[in-house]
């Protein structure tokens, strides 16, 4: 019974004493679980993953970007919780920010989610896409697209390394020799093409791309977005033929989304899950027009 007693004070002396202290050592130098106490500054890896919240991103788009688990960016994210003594990740963000420890969305830390248009997707495919090893994929892409006997004419643009200007990949032009609608590389929020980067909202437009004008024809700008990235934009332009309506623009920002999808991994059959996206909108394209 004594020794029992004896026991539970020494214990409860342990647990009184300072994190980083226990067992006689010297402040700062205790086990992990005293780095994080509340009050303790974030790691270096912390600041970031929080940082990233900040922007808006999820834990799994965090995860995707810095090439971790999902399971260890929720780890680093309760390590910061309980420093922080934040009861939800947007407090965290929220001390995180008033501390000075992370910029808030408004400031860098949105800004440099900008300037890296391509974070949404793994560094190795970024990299191969700014290379242009998908340009084929989406020549052929864009040849079936072409190949309808509504449209005139389009072009694929991908966002270059930078993430703050577009590069063109494919291009089958429309039937007008006049002028050159399709620079080779376009900065965000320059003109149509650029704007409808920036903005990431599908347009369309009534009217040629081209330098002369075609009555009735119009113009469909779909952004091709991953994980609320921005990986590129195609541009499709109807003959008057086809009555254009929204009802196209949201089958091409469909088709966008899927392009998307496929661009954000390296596998080897990207080329045909492209041929069955492209197959699948051939179908819903034809009904469409049928229909009106």
């Amino acid at each position: 019974m004594h020794r029992t007693e004896t026991g539970r004070r020494v214990l409860n002396e342990i647990g009184d004493r300072p994190a980083g202290t226990r067992g006689g050592a010297e402040p700062g130098a205790g086990p992990k679980r005293g780095s994080r106490r509340l009050g303790a500054a974030l790691s270096k890896r912390e600041r970031e993953i929080v940082g990233l919240l900040a922007t808006g991103m999820s834990g799994a788009s965090i995860a995707e970007r810095l090439d971790l688990s999902p399971e260890t960016v929720r780890t680093h994210v309760r390590n910061a919780m309980s420093k922080l003594g934040a009861t939800s990740r947007a407090h965290a963000v929220a001390i995180a920010v008033e501390r000075g420890e992370v910029q808030g969305p408004a400031a860098e830390a949105r800004t440099e989610e900008a300037a890296s248009a391509s974070a949404g997707i793994p560094s190795s495919a970024r990299s191969a896409l700014a290379a242009g090893a998908a340009d084929d994929a989406l020549a052929a892409l864009l040849s079936g697209l072409v190949s309808l006997y509504d449209v005139a004419g389009g072009a694929v643009y991908v966002a270059d390394e930078d993430g703050l200007s577009l590069r063109l990949a494919a291009l089958l032009a429309e039937d007008d020799p006049v002028g050159d609608p399709h620079p080779k590389h376009v900065p965000l929020g320059e003109g149509t093409l650029g704007r409808v980067a920036l903005e990431r909202r599908a347009q369309l437009l009534h009217g040629s791309a081209t330098a002369t004008e075609h009555a009735g024809r119009a113009t469909i700008y779909a952004p091709i977005i991953h994980s609320e990235t921005l990986v590129g934009v195609i541009c499709l332009t109807t003959r008057p033929s086809r009555l254009t309506a929204r009802g196209d623009l949201l089958l091409l920002q469909a088709l966008a989304n899927r392009v998307a999808d496929v661009l954000a991994t390296r596998r080897r059959d990207q080329r045909q899950r492209l041929d069955a996206a492209l197959d699948r909108f051939r179908v819903s394209w034809s009904a469409a027009n049928s229909a009106a």
